[in-house]
């Protein structure tokens, strides 16, 4: 009889790896275990189908996960009468991959449109294959005591669930219902509407053309009807936002195609369990008001990734909502319930909920050029997922900052790069908190909170490079100044895998080599 030590890396915590590690050992008659073991998952097999195990592995993952590199060893039978999942373990030091958030599945979706379910209109059902991870987690490995959903112990219908094996909720660490979970509710100003169905009444209010900040999965919107003119203008005047673009969510993909041109590439995109915002181009059957997006081609559009967004499509009659984040501007989106309720000016209801936010997230953005797809901002639904680097460096842990304006920030090790949520504009001493606070979560996250170098703009007065040079004399290691342009040449030079290349950078910003 065989037995061998298997440890595998990617995104295997959180998306129903381990339940799927036990459906497999258990179809293949293999005995032993598997249990998160810090940053990576174990396994051990004993038996005679071990090779067709491995060879299966890859090929049959859970729709989130994602396996990035897989060490087998042998080792001496133990003598397993069985196979188990296990309690977790955080002795392992490797490098943690947390998924994203995900939009919620067909199957979480039916269950909270079905009257005789137990979570019918309960807006923050969720599974092992959807939902909240990367804005809830506080640390590794990826358990619930670890997240913000530990506030919220499970009720025993949950429980039951959460414990079985086979079950689509088995360590579903965001699992939960009407019970045991969350609760949302609407305050107009400081004062709290009593309401059985809060999203109902944020529904009417925004028929009535009332603006309504949202608290979300990572952050909060500020929403209003997307076809009525006067609401929108006064969004503008509210926000000091005369001219710049709404970005939009519609109920889905038919009512989409009303109002814009899609590819198939922009479909697959839209529709993904990502959910970004994309930047479609308007068709001759655009009817919004010319306020919504002003002199401009095209639109920013999002589809509904929480449960809430789709009660909040079912329980009212308007098809698109401008969703816009909720902050002053430069300034990081509001995530606390303080924060909401004090937006007094700008909307005229919260409707908020009681589950924390831990890791700030705003959506998404991308938009397909020659029907290729290019970010304009990476965060919710891809962040911290990393993505390879395609050059050597050297086995050295780096921390790079970004410069000024739209900054994102990037932990690099093994040739993997760990980038960061957007941050935004580190001028506002708010946004610079929000990154340094960012930077401690994405290390507890990885894992990595020793760095070897620190990478930041040339120019000496960003608030970026004066923290480069704090975190230097924190990590006693080397500040490298990159200069502006040259960091742009060198991404496309990493994102397209050329050794050669002729660049023109167009910015409007850089100091000079």
């Amino acid at each position: 009889m065989m037995a061998k030590k298997i440890l595998t890396q990617g995104i295997v915590q959180g998306v129903g790896f381990r339940p799927y590690i036990y459906r497999l050992a258990k179809d293949l008659n293999l005995n032993g275990y598997v249990r998160n073991l810090g940053n990576v998952v174990e396994i051990i097999l004993e038996g005679e189908n071990i090779d067709l195990f491995i060879e299966r592995l890859p090929k049959e993952l859970p729709p989130i996960a994602k396996i990035d590199s897989i060490k087998t060893e042998d080792i001496a039978v133990e003598g397993f009468d069985d196979f188990t999942i296990i309690e977790s373990s955080d002795e392992f030091s490797g490098v943690s991959v947390i998924p994203p958030d995900i939009a919620i599945c067909d199957s979480c979706l039916n269950e909270i449109r079905n009257p005789k379910d137990r979570r019918y209109k309960y807006p923050f059902n969720a599974c092992t294959d959807c939902g909240p991870r990367f804005t809830v987690i506080d640390s590794v490995p990826y358990d619930r005591v670890r997240t913000s959903m530990d506030e919220f112990p499970l009720c025993n219908s949950c429980l039951k669930e959460y414990s079985e094996p086979l079950n689509r909720r088995y360590h579903g660490e965001a699992i939960c219902c009407r019970d045991c979970g969350p609760q949302m509710k609407i305050y107009k100003g400081s004062e709290e509407i009593d309401s059985d169905n809060p999203i109902k009444i944020a529904a009417d209010k925004l028929k009535e053309g009332k603006i309504i900040s949202i608290k979300g999965i990572g952050g909060t919107h500020l929403a209003a009807d997307a076809y009525n003119d006067k609401a929108i203008k006064e969004l503008r005047k509210r926000l000091n936002r005369p001219n710049q673009a709404f970005a939009v969510m519609s109920k889905d993909l038919s009512c989409v195609e009303n109002y814009a041109r899609l590819t198939d590439n922009e479909i697959a995109t839209i529709t993904s369990n990502k959910r970004p915002i994309v930047v479609l181009k308007k068709n001759n059957n655009y009817n919004f008001p010319e306020s919504l997006a002003p002199g401009l081609h095209n639109i920013g559009v999002m589809l509904p990734y929480s449960p809430m967004h789709y009660l909040l499509f079912d329980e009212g009659d308007i098809d698109t909502y401008i969703m816009t984040s909720a902050n002053t501007p430069g300034e990081p989106m509001m995530i606390t319930n303080t924060e909401i309720l004090n937006l007094d000016g700008i909307s005229d209801y919260s409707l908020i909920h009681n589950r924390r936010i831990l890791n700030r997230c705003d959506d998404s953005v991308i938009r397909f050029r020659n029907d290729a797809l290019s970010f304009i901002r990476r965060s919710r639904g891809y962040t911290p997922e990393p993505y390879k680097i395609n050059y050597e460096v050297n086995d050295l842990n780096v921390l790079a900052l970004g410069p000024e304006l739209d900054v994102t920030f990037a932990i690099a090790k093994d040739n993997m790069c760990y980038p960061s949520q957007h941050i935004g504009n580190t001028n506002k001493l708010k946004t610079l908190n929000f990154m340094k606070e960012a930077i401690e979560n994405m290390e507890r996250i990885t894992k990595i909170n020793d760095f070897d170098a620190i990478a930041c703009d040339l120019h000496p007065h960003f608030f970026t490079t004066k923290l480069a040079h704090e975190f230097g004399d924190e990590f006693e290691c080397d500040v490298i100044g990159v200069q502006h342009h040259h960091a742009h040449s060198v991404a496309l030079a990493n994102d397209y895998c050329l050794d050669e290349m002729i660049v023109i950078a167009a910015d409007g910003v850089g100091y000079g080599s």
